[in-house]
């Protein structure tokens, strides 16, 4: 499928996303009594200033971060699933068959760099789109904690080493430690809590279940996406390197 035609579908795809959670904030705000208060915590009496709708700001900055993870995927997996020809082996192919000029030879072997330089350059697109889906999601996460303990202020998303903490008295700042400590437990495998490295002294509730999941998640989203991103760099390089080897024994038999 051309680049172009599948871009222009994800871009469809974002956009009918956030025009539905558009229309969702703007019936919310203009009845009588808003129908997101019955979905989300928080209040709704006070406009866009209201915690309730800080909630729905996160959770739609959530799921443009995972539209866009998802759209990253899209333009990444087909190019990595897809390969190319191997331009050496089909070269000694076309040598080996009687009734082959040179000129259709080198006319085959171009295409076959073309179409690996087409999946080098899908490839390179997908992967920018994935490290800056990766980015909005830690925004997200960061986001949708903060508005939930604003949202919450009696409730206790985290505990410490004496117990449940109230929300109301958890801090930006500690906030955004404790999503380093998720980022790192997520890339390094969980090696953090065996060696106790950490940066906030917070820790998730397990018995607030829901929060607990978000946080289990997110690091599993985390991992993923960084995953993909480092096999698309393995795939860039090995693209890359047939092509300069190819065109080193190219330059060679010039001279």
């Amino acid at each position: 499928m051309p680049r172009h035609f599948t871009g222009i579908r994800l871009l469809l795809v974002f956009v009918a996303i956030n025009t539905i959670l558009f229309l969702m904030l703007v019936t919310s705000m203009t009845s009588a009594h808003p129908w997101l208060a019955r979905m989300l915590p928080g209040q709704f009496e006070g406009g866009v200033n209201s915690s309730g709708y800080w909630v729905f700001f996160s959770l739609v900055l959530l799921v443009n971060a995972v539209t866009v993870l998802l759209a990253g995927f899209a333009v990444v997996v087909p190019a990595m699933l897809e390969g190319t020809a191997d331009e050496g082996r089909l070269g000694r192919l076309l040598t080996d068959r009687g009734g082959i000029s040179d000129d259709a030879k080198d006319s085959c072997l171009a295409v076959v760099r073309d179409e690996a330089a087409s999946a080098r350059q899908q490839i390179a697109i997908g992967r920018w789109i994935l490290i800056a889906g990766a980015v909005f999601l830690v925004l997200a996460f960061t986001a949708v904690t903060h508005n939930f303990l604003r949202a919450l202020p009696q409730d206790a998303l985290f505990a410490g080493s004496l117990g449940p903490v109230p929300d109301v008295t958890v801090t930006t700042a500690s906030i955004w430690r404790y999503t380093l400590d998720q980022i790192a437990g997520a890339l390094l495998l969980g090696a953090p809590e065996i060696y106790h490295w950490h940066f906030s002294d917070l820790a998730n509730n397990v018995a607030n279940i829901p929060y607990t999941n978000f946080v289990l998640a997110f690091r599993i989203a985390l991992l993923i996406v960084v995953l993909a991103i480092l096999a698309t760099l393995g795939r860039s390089v090995r693209l890359g390197g047939a092509a300069r080897s190819k065109a080193a024994k190219s330059d060679e038999k010039a001279h």
